[in-house]
């Protein structure tokens, strides 16, 4: 390149110092591809001596069926979402870790059977599970916030039309076009290996009036045996039902009526097994002369006080003669006053055979009387409420007291597990605030070690304390210590309920796993709208927008 202002020597001077600069440009290009070169065979080598190392570790000699499952297994853990991303699914992190993790995350076809959109999956990450599952049953879950048209679309094209390998279905819906176009979908349908079923209904809104019947699965659904419903009036073809819930609020904003409620169950008397009623039910508008349906095959019975707050009357509507199982959840003390008398006058014979008796939260009867446990003389398990149900506890050792004084027989003479659940969190000495010696055991604590003392001494003692709730661990520890100073034995559980509507914290429930990922997903979009109001006119050097989101495609 020739420069007007320089003279004949320093233009020389610069040619040839850009000839040199051309030759070092071409130099460096061939070393940084030299050095990519042997930055892919140091990689290639640090990729065989960690295969080599991975190899003499213990995990690398289980035979290929256990560590599949193991990777199975661990699809159970529940994780919070840390920050603003969304997760990978945990199958698609195991089979990212090495290529024999890879191998057998892609030969094992049950691995990739779980599909929740929108919360983790896409439309290419869909086919991609379809692909790798084969034909093994699939557990679908569908909502919330999914009203968007490629959403929708992929729903009805994709989804839907695979629902004869449906072995679980959750619908989680923010709003009524979300319900009544999924609802739509699934009503001229056959679902031939559908055994779970869940239909919730977060919208509270009251002006919108109440919701149309729906019929569902009119091609069958012959193997159907568990629902959790919101309060929505749904009808299905004939069926062997075995579980069914009405699940409290968040749900639909009415309550379900008495007819409609009755018109649900009546199809499944004969074989259902497990009912729980935890949702408004509406009760004022009683036909004169009905008869409440008789339920033959119910053990296990749950009522919550929302299911009693519109004047429903259970055991006029209702008959379970069978009943083994029986839970009042957080019922006033009208209800359940009304309760107690039906068990003790009205109807006791339908409670002879009953073995586990549950008050959790809620009140107790004023009028607590002593025919209770003669109806119920057949209970093994007891559960209380600490601080809500002390004259239970009181009746129980009263009894022990004079039996043993006089010799005669103790109520509940078959009494093994006492349960006590605890609402509030536990801080030793905090129901004492007035005691002197700081290692005066509090008064709630007090009358269960004499239960337990004066079960003994009447030779019906109890083989195990259980405490329930998020304190119980802080509990159980200072209730130890008291039992050791008293020189007191029994076996102590702890269960700490996985969510506050989770009634049954003993045993796992796989409806709680859709609850927990729809609310992961929900939290998660609400930073999201937190993050792009900030980003717009919110402090800071420059805009910024929502949280990146991870594409979880496999």
């Amino acid at each position: 390149m020739q420069h007007p202002s320089l003279d004949p020597a320093a233009q020389e001077e610069v040619n040839a110092l850009a000839a040199k600069i051309v030759v070092l440009q071409e130099r460096k290009q061939e070393l940084t591809k030299e050095a990519f070169h042997v930055q892919c065979s140091i990689l290639t080598l640090q990729s065989r001596i960690a295969h080599i190392k991975n190899e003499t570790l213990p995990i690398s000699k289980l035979p290929s069926d256990v560590l599949s499952i193991i990777f199975e297994e661990s699809r159970c853990l529940l994780n919070e979402w840390p920050g603003p991303r969304r997760p990978l699914p945990i199958e698609v992190q195991l089979s990212h870790v090495c290529s024999r993790w890879r191998q057998v995350a892609l030969s094992t076809p049950s691995l990739w059977t779980t599909i929740r959109v929108p919360i983790l999956h896409k439309e290419i990450a869909v086919r991609t599970y379809f692909q790798r599952c084969q034909q093994c049953p699939l557990d679908v879950h569908i909502g919330p916030m999914f009203s968007d048209k490629r959403s929708m679309d992929l729903i009805a094209s994709l989804l839907i039309p695979r629902i004869s390998q449906f072995r679980e279905l959750i619908l989680d819906t923010m709003d009524r076009q979300e319900l009544f176009t999924l609802l739509g979908l699934l009503a001229n349908v056959a679902a031939p290996h559908l055994r779970r079923l869940t239909i919730w209904s977060h919208n509270v809104v009251r002006s919108q009036g109440a919701y149309p019947h729906f019929e569902l699965f009119r091609y069958g659904a012959p193997l159907l045996e568990d629902m959790r419903l919101s309060a929505i009036p749904i009808t299905f073809p004939t069926f062997p039902l075995k579980t069914l819930h009405f699940d409290p609020l968040p749900g639909s904003g009415l309550p379900l009526s008495r007819s409609d409620l009755l018109s649900m169950i009546t199809p499944f008397a004969s074989t259902l097994t497990t009912l729980h009623l935890k949702g408004f039910v509406s009760g004022f508008h009683e036909e004169p002369g009905s008869v409440p349906v008789i339920l033959p095959a119910v053990r296990d019975l749950l009522i919550h006080g929302d299911a009693l707050a519109h004047g429903f009357n259970v055991f006029r509507n209702i008959s379970t003669p069978g009943i083994r199982s029986f839970t009042l959840y957080a019922v006033k003390r009208p209800a359940i006053s009304s309760i107690h008398k039906f068990m003790t006058r009205i109807c006791p014979e339908q409670f002879q055979g009953l073995r586990a008796l549950h008050y959790i939260e809620g009140d107790m009867d004023d009028d607590l009387e002593i025919y209770l446990p003669h109806v119920t003389s057949e209970l093994t398990h007891l559960s209380v409420t600490i601080g809500r149900h002390s004259q239970l506890l009181r009746l129980l050792l009263n009894s022990d007291k004079q039996a043993s004084l006089h010799g005669t027989a103790p109520l509940w003479p078959n009494l093994r597990t006492l349960s006590l659940h605890l609402v509030q969190s536990w801080m030793p000495g905090r129901d004492d605030e007035d005691a002197d010696d700081d290692d005066e055991i509090p008064p709630s604590m007090a009358i269960l070690l004499d239960v337990i003392q004066q079960r003994k001494s009447v030779s019906r003692p109890l083989e195990v304390v259980q405490f329930e709730g998020e304190s119980a661990e802080a509990f159980q520890e200072q209730f130890g210590s008291a039992l050791v100073k008293l020189d007191l034995h029994v076996d102590m559980r702890v269960t700490v309920p996985q969510h506050p509507s989770d009634f049954s914290p003993c045993d796992p429930d796989w409806a709680y796993t859709g609850y927990f990922y729809g609310s992961q997903y929900r939290s998660h979009m609400y930073r999201k709208m937190q993050a792009l109001d900030w980003g717009l006119g919110g402090p800071g050097p420059g805009p910024r927008g929502p949280p990146t989101i991870v594409d979880t495609t496999p």
